[in-house]
């Protein structure tokens, strides 16, 4: 199995259509509908911004603790090998950018 495989929101049931449409932005996926186009972080706020797929501002948050905490989660049991759960780091990070202006 593959890394996209292994964290296919379909392999958990009880995921939320938003933590799956993170995994499907992370990953550069379709996994739900609408799709998220753009993730921003403030750490100063501890929030995550959420812009969905044809929407020109930010529509939604959440706690920045929460999202990353979800993630981390998602890949403890996800029964990635420690290549895959580097890999799964790397892109959470790469594709999470922070909100310029707001760092910490």
């Amino acid at each position: 199995m593959d890394l996209i495989t292994k964290l296919d929101p379909a392999r958990f049931p009880g995921m939320s259509p938003m933590m799956a449409a993170v995994v499907g932005y992370v990953l550069g996926e379709d996994f739900t509908d609408p799709q998220i186009a753009e993730i921003k972080v403030s750490e100063a706020e501890n929030l995550a911004y959420f812009r969905k797929a044809g929407a020109v501002a930010f529509d939604g948050l959440q706690s920045l603790v929460d999202l990353r905490g979800n993630w981390n989660q998602l890949i403890d049991v996800a029964g990635l090998t420690p290549e895959e759960r580097k890999e799964a780091v790397r892109l959470f990070v790469a594709k999470v950018g922070v909100l310029p202006g707001t760092e910490v």
